[in-house]
């Protein structure tokens, strides 16, 4: 169980490093299509479908990183450093029946549009470019791949924290924000 944990950690990790690169890509083509369309007056074709693709891509790669970091938003009402302990119950209920589920659901559907976007072709239709979108939907679905398996490695964390054999960093130790 170990090495499926350090292994899902891992791939998330890469997956963030991944998202955040993309994020520095998408900043600076950003940039230089405001710079093409404003200053030359000679906008790209295909800057706003590759704008979509990387954003959308850096969201999807850093969703498994923000769970394996315990960096998500939370009700800070109900997650604070003395009820945190107690709420592994919550976190493991929650991720076993509600979130698992819907990620399985989403992992799913994205396989099915994935499908369908090779078998026909499909494209964006918009701007010039015009570019087929399936390996957008190949980036979102192993994205998505990667969520589920890093919610796996949660739900077997939260059971070793009940358990009293918590993983080697505490899992749910509350978070410095240098507040």
């Amino acid at each position: 169980m170990h090495t499926m944990v350090r292994t899902a950690d891992r791939i998330s990790y890469f997956g963030g490093v991944l998202a955040a690169v993309l994020v520095i890509v998408l900043v600076v083509l950003m940039l230089y299509d405001v710079v093409q369309r404003y200053a030359f007056n000679a906008p790209t074709t295909w800057g706003n479908d590759l704008n979509t693709f990387l954003m959308g891509a850096s969201f999807v790669l850093s969703i498994a990183y923000a769970l394996s970091t315990d960096a998500h938003v939370r009700v800070d009402l109900l997650y604070n450093e003395r009820t945190r302990p107690r709420l592994a119950y919550v976190d493991l209920i929650g991720l076993t029946l509600i979130v698992l589920p819907a990620v399985a659901l989403i992992c799913w559907g994205l396989l099915n549009h994935l499908e369908d976007a090779i078998r026909t072709g499909e494209r964006t239709g918009s701007g010039g470019w015009n570019p087929v979108v399936w390996p957008f939907r190949a980036v979102l679905l192993v994205g998505f791949l990667i969520f589920a398996f890093q919610i796996l490695a949660e739900i077997i964390k939260r059971v070793a924290w009940i358990a009293g054999r918590p993983f080697d960093a505490p899992i749910i130790a509350p978070q410095d924000h240098g507040v």
